[in-house]
């Protein structure tokens, strides 16, 4: 699913926050030399009215000049110039404030004058660490999405040194797909070569690529035909504007790396909606791990009195688009499950990529009787998924999401699975308020976790919150 970029004073919402800060800090230490007292709102009206004002005054500055833009690429002097500006255009509408209102001679000159110069310096201090931080950030490709270039040799020359030519592309050049001929394992400018027209589809699969860029010098049929199996795959993908085709959905034109290209994904959301899910994903995680504490002080004794070993299952899942993490949960099974999983095989029910059986004797205490066992009760009331509140606070799942699958899972996809890893996976989804246990088809599943990411919303979301509860409390669709 592609994420809007964010254009206007939102896309430096960061910078206007520090710049606030410092206001506010220069602010008040002019106070404190003063005044000896940091008492703003209580000592008395005018400084406060003063601090309100100059708060309305930089968000409207902002607002109507568009002062962050290309902040990232401005020199040292330029910055200067710009907070000069910014702050003589602030401290001239407040001087004009109190001498319209007849008010300067009660407000302290130096209290001005120190803050006028303490705001200068403050905000030149607070962008330029901000800004060291952020291109510390861009240049280890932190939280960036990894990009592959699809292309002949002639254009992934040019397009690679477009790319190095800037400062911030805002993506990881994980390769070069050349299409006009074989350089698997070569470099251009640098860039290897890590795969060619025959095996594209195989490496996209199979590594962790979440947009593409498309420039070739091919008719319009053959990059349509390869745009819409990438998109199935849940791929975002990028294209040079020479080729067009109306039916492509969720269209968008945008300057990447130097080039304008149209933009198309399965889904679009925007940076709003995405920040709230991930704010949502952080208290969730917060009080989830609380949660987790207080069960395992009930949860653990009768694990390891059952089965003696670690408390805790960790398995390595696959999320986003291929990514590799560690998934948490308080173990429900034998610590020989794995090994027991292949003599089971025959049993098992699901048609496709995933393992699912009556009677599990890997269950802990299932020798008991069906749902007997401890193993059958926490996993009867999802117990045993509270420790993946972890992963969620740590940025690997999503409170809402598509099943995490195995990597066994994963290696056997075919190409159209994979759009099931375009968005993170999560605690719950469709496929797990849809009756899990009645579901034994996995192309199913699929189409379950395609509808949701297609018609991704935070509605939607909340739907399946709400109805995950009362499959929980029902002890619905879980065995």
């Amino acid at each position: 699913m592609n994420r809007k970029k964010k254009y206007g004073w939102w896309k430096h919402i960061d910078f206007m926050i520090i710049d606030l800060l410092c206001i506010q800090i220069a602010y008040l230490v002019s106070y404190f030399f003063r005044h000896d007292t940091l008492r703003l709102y209580r000592e008395t009206s005018l400084y406060a009215h003063v601090n309100i004002l100059l708060i309305i005054i930089d968000i409207c500055y902002v607002l109507l000049r568009s002062t962050y833009k290309n902040i990232l690429k401005r020199s040292f002097i330029r910055e200067i110039e710009s907070v000069l500006v910014h702050n003589i255009v602030m401290w001239g509408l407040v001087m004009a404030y109190l001498y319209v209102t007849k008010q300067a001679f009660w407000f302290s000159r130096q209290v001005f004058l120190t803050s006028f110069g303490f705001t200068i310096i403050f905000m030149l201090v607070g962008r330029f660490l901000w800004k060291l931080n952020v291109r510390r950030i861009v240049w280890k490709g932190k939280n960036q999405p990894n990009f592959l270039v699809i292309s002949t040799q002639e254009y992934a020359t040019e397009m690679v040194r477009q790319f190095s030519d800037r400062m911030y592309n805002g993506f990881n050049l994980a390769g070069l797909a050349i299409m006009d001929r074989d350089l698997e394992n070569e470099k251009i400018e640098g860039i290897s070569v890590v795969c060619n027209k025959d095996n594209l589809l195989t490496y996209v699969q199979k590594d962790v690529i979440d947009e593409v860029m498309i420039k070739l010098s091919q008719d319009d049929k053959e990059v349509n035909e390869l745009t819409w199996t990438l998109l199935q795959m849940g791929v975002v993908v990028h294209i040079a504007l020479d080729y067009t085709d109306n039916a492509l959905p969720n269209r968008t034109i945008e300057r990447i790396g130097g080039y304008t290209c149209m933009t198309t994904s399965i889904n679009t959301a925007s940076s709003v909606p995405m920040g709230l899910k991930r704010l949502t994903d952080i208290a969730a995680g917060i009080v989830g791990c609380a949660i987790t504490g207080i069960a395992f002080i009930f949860v653990a004794p009768l694990i390891y009195k059952a089965s003696p070993g670690p408390i805790f299952y960790c398995q390595e899942r696959v999320g986003k688009n291929g990514r590799r993490f560690k998934m948490y949960k308080f173990r429900s099974m034998y610590m020989d499950a794995e090994e027991r999983k292949k003599e089971l095989m025959a049993q098992n029910k699901m048609q496709g990529n995933m393992f699912k059986m009556d009677n599990d004797p890997r269950i802990i205490g299932s020798e008991k009787g069906p749902g007997k066992g401890i193993g059958n009760i926490i996993r009867s009331l999802s117990i045993d998924e509270l420790p993946q509140f972890y992963n969620i606070l740590r940025g690997d799942m999503s409170l809402v999401g598509t099943r995490p699958p195995t990597v066994d899972e994963v290696a056997a996809y075919d190409l159209h699975h994979k759009v099931r890893l375009s968005m993170k996976p999560g605690l719950t989804g469709m496929w797990q308020v849809s009756g899990r246990s009645e579901i034994t088809d996995f192309e199913e599943i699929v189409r379950l976790d395609a509808y949701y990411i297609e018609n991704w919303s935070l509605k939607l979301d909340l739907k399946i919150i709400l109805k995950t509860f009362k499959v929980v409390f029902a002890k619905e669709g879980a065995e």
